[in-house]
């Protein structure tokens, strides 16, 4: 359960606070696509939601704004919202931040205190999540509001529509690619397209490059990835994706679904332009899923469609679409004599076998998912260590210090970041200290944030084994406790590239 969802199920009187509940949510014309209402101001229609694609951030929605200022995101996540609550004593605050100065927003929280029945409400906020009130929330919001990328947002069709939105500008409909502007900005001067219409494989997979684009910058190029509906249904359904918002994936299960996916497709691509390779500058990606996959309450992103439409791909199937763009290494735009590609793949983290509580000197045999390489891990040291409280710089906070240590060898050795072992579960969090006599005193309290160990070996150690060859001592630790934990499950991770790199040439 989720920290709002357990928000959700407290017994007070959530509208007091300007975070009311409603069986029935609502949405406006400037409404994100993706969003999930969390709860309404009970004027103006102001609300707040999540939107998927942006993880936990929390957003405020204010119809009534001008147009461009609908939308702001007001905090990292849930946890921070409520702290930001403790601060402000309620939302009104939080949500008209986006326009004030700094004076303005103190002036407000000092003439508008909690009332009675809001200040009982922080209590009950403080004791059942053991938050406590965020420092400098001006800065907070502030920060977070100008380090955002709105053209990140995406709206439905009724943003656009003049009825609907009066203040709407009309959408320019006309297909322009820029060296800077990604799928959302038509920013810069538009570039000149050459179509390339060139089709490849990556192993099993089918990649199309449709067009360049020479920009007075530097070169702009699409690579689209195809994908079997079937193939993205049974990727859905298997992790039941349509209600991502139930479900909680472990660190395993994340790296398993992004090792499966059909459209996933991290690379570097390098470009070598009449022998000169050129510096990839930045990049931006867009997906497209088949309605088929989907339910009803899930729709493509439009700029997605666009781009599908011009390149004439097929609809029904999956695609990722991603756009680089690369600087000249010539003062002047060069004439293109020959252009070829090198396509490198990003690794991807590959579960492995779980194991508990090993004793010293256990060897554990296990197979690599991919090569099928054995590997045995050999034991040298298990023990429970503390860390000590002085490494933390919170006096209001306890902070969980007990956790396993385990050295051990590898043969044979995987170098590099190629292989790690994590603890399975995750650690205890943090939790408030309450004062008494004017000093903190540690309380058990219900959880706010989960801390693990930072770092582990200072460098890799070189031992002697029996059989007189030597082999480098690794260290694992596991997550932090307050209280020692007899048995630890442990789980082995391979980092592994799954596509060989591979050379296209496009022209010339």
């Amino acid at each position: 359960m989720t920290l709002y969802q357990k928000f959700k199920k407290l017994k007070i009187n959530q509208a007091a606070i300007g975070m009311e509940q409603r069986e029935i949510d609502v949405t406006y014309f400037c409404t994100p696509k993706g969003a999930r209402v969390i709860g309404w101001a009970g004027v103006d229609g102001i609300h707040y939601c999540f939107i998927r694609g942006f993880g936990e951030m929390v957003f405020a929605i204010s119809p009534m704004n001008e147009h461009g200022n609908y939308v702001h995101p007001i905090a990292q996540n849930f946890e921070d919202l409520l702290r930001l609550l403790l601060t402000c004593g309620s939302m009104d605050a939080i949500e008209q931040t986006y326009m004030w100065n700094e004076a303005q927003f103190d002036r407000y929280v000092k003439e508008n205190q909690p009332s009675e029945e809001q200040s009982a409400i922080m209590d009950v906020i403080k004791e059942k999540f053991s938050v406590i009130e965020m420092e400098n929330p001006f800065d907070y919001i502030k920060t977070l509001q100008t380090n955002f990328d709105y053209s990140q947002i995406k709206f439905t069709p009724e943003y656009y529509d003049v009825e609907m939105n009066p203040a709407a500008e009309e959408q320019d409909l006309e297909w322009k690619v820029t060296y800077d502007g990604g799928f959302w900005r038509n920013k810069g001067r538009a570039g000149k397209e050459i179509m390339i219409d060139k089709t490849f494989y990556w192993g099993s997979e089918r990649w199309y490059v449709p067009a360049i684009y020479i920009c007075s910058k530097g070169l702009v190029i699409d690579f689209c990835l195809e994908a079997e509906p079937d193939a993205l249904k049974g990727y859905i359904d298997k992790w039941d994706l349509l209600h991502e918002e139930n479900n909680h994936y472990t660190k395993e299960q994340q790296e398993q679904m992004q090792s499966e996916h059909p459209l996933n497709a991290e690379f570097n691509p390098e470009v070598t332009l009449n022998g000169k390779i050129l510096q990839n500058d930045h990049g931006y990606g867009t997906s497209w899923i088949p309605q088929s996959c989907l339910s009803g309450e899930f729709q493509n992103e439009t700029e997605a469609k666009r781009v599908l439409e011009h390149y004439g791909l097929d609809l029904f199937r999956g695609w990722s679409v991603r756009r680089y763009s690369f600087s000249w290494a010539t003062k002047r735009t060069p004439a293109i004599k020959s252009l070829k590609l090198k396509m490198e793949r990003h690794p991807v983290d590959i579960p492995g076998i779980h194991f508990a509580s090993p004793k010293v000197g256990d060897a554990i045999t296990f197979t690599h998912p991919i090569t099928n390489i054995e590997y045995t891990l050999t034991v040298h040291e298990y023990e429970a260590q503390q860390m000590e409280q002085r490494h933390f710089q919170d006096e209001s906070m306890e902070y969980p210090t007990h956790y396993t240590a385990m050295t051990y060898t590898l043969y044979p050795d995987i170098s590099g970041h190629n292989f790690m072992i994590r603890d399975y579960k995750k650690g205890d969090r943090p939790r408030l200290k309450k004062i008494r006599n004017g000093e903190f005193e540690p309380v058990s309290v219900s959880s706010v944030g989960v801390i693990g160990i930072i770092g582990g070996a200072d460098g890799p150690t070189m031992i002697l084994l029996s059989d007189g060859s030597s082999a480098k001592l690794r260290v694992a630790c596991s997550s932090l406790h307050f209280e020692p934990k007899s048995e630890v499950e442990w789980y082995v991770s391979f980092r592994e590239k799954l596509m060989e790199d591979i050379e296209v040439t496009l022209i010339g």
